[in-house]
């Protein structure tokens, strides 16, 4: 065992150890685990811990044989039955047998939060169970955040759609709204150009971080919180150290010697309104939403993620 921890590094030296692992012979847990520890030895230079946790995660969940497994595909499986007739998981281990249960669930299943209730216990199961059977992979905070992550995402890459759609029908009067507005700014406005949407000067251009705009632009692609976040932030960074370097150049062409200026809160929230009108994010209120739902508190407490979703 010593080996096994000083070769796999930190946090993996109990990965293989379970509940049941005393009833299994040697030869037996080492076939059963030969693929987990493939991926655990990899050298980290090669692969980060982050990305081995994933990988570890995602062949446990795809693991016929395993209860995180079995768990995981259940409930993904009942959720699009479910969606389909517009009911809601309540408890993957309760079914209707009277009629009083039907009633609860049809009653539910009207509820437009169900797409989201869905989600949030399937990651919550999946989650337990996978901790449960692999203790390894909650031996720290940073690799229980890894391994919760890793689920999230493999989830809301069967269930994503459903998910952001339902959060979209509730702000769409608000996207719409925004729409509208932007619209209207872009029309009014003369530093951009309403037939190619691109500032149409050098002095405007200089005004618009191009990082900036790809950052922001690239939230509709991500399909978790954690990347939504992570692009929030980027987006955040290059506004302000875009606007950082503009100021100091200023600074040098007015002969200033104070080369440690950077913008303050109230002036990058400006920037930021700029960018969001430049950017045109389609459905923004349903991204922040979505971001607001399924952020753990972990995330927000980091610093960043949390400034960047106030």
């Amino acid at each position: 065992k010593e080996s096994m921890q000083s070769s796999w590094g930190s946090g993996f030296g109990n990965l293989f150890s379970s509940s049941s692992s005393g009833n299994v012979n040697s030869p037996e847990r080492d076939a059963r685990y030969r693929h987990d520890s493939d991926i655990v030895r990899v050298d980290s230079s090669e692969l980060a811990t982050r990305d081995k946790v994933f990988l570890l995660v995602n062949r446990i969940l795809n693991d016929k044989m395993s209860l995180p497994g079995y768990i995981y595909r259940h409930l993904i499986r009942k959720h699009i039955v479910r969606s389909a007739v517009g009911e809601e998981i309540v408890d993957f281990t309760t079914t209707p047998n009277d009629s009083e249960d039907r009633e609860v669930v049809q009653t539910r299943g009207n509820n437009s939060r169900s797409s989201r209730h869905d989600a949030h216990g399937i990651i919550k199961h999946v989650t337990a169970a996978l901790l449960e059977v692999r203790p390894g992979l909650a031996s720290s905070p940073s690799m229980t955040e890894m391994s919760a992550t890793a689920v999230e995402m493999l989830v809301f890459g069967e269930i994503y759609n459903e998910v952001f759609d339902e959060i979209a029908q509730l702000t769409k009067e608000q996207d719409n709204n925004l729409s509208v507005k932007m619209e209207k700014l872009f029309a009014n406005s003369d530093n951009f150009d309403n037939r190619s949407n691109s500032c149409c000067d050098s002095a405007a251009d200089r005004m618009v971080s191009q990082q900036a705009i790809a950052a922001l632009s690239s939230l509709p692609e991500a399909h978790t919180s954690t990347d939504k976040l992570s692009r929030c932030v980027e987006f955040l960074e290059c506004v302000s150290a875009h606007f950082t370097i503009m100021y100091k150049e200023n600074d040098r062409g007015g002969g200033s010697n104070d080369m440690n200026q950077c913008i303050d809160a109230d002036t990058l929230l400006k920037m930021v309104c700029q960018h969001i009108i430049a950017a045109r994010v389609k459905n923004l209120h349903a991204e922040v939403l979505f971001m607001e739902e399924f952020s753990r508190d972990e995330q927000l407490l980091r610093g960043k993620e949390g400034y960047a979703l106030i």
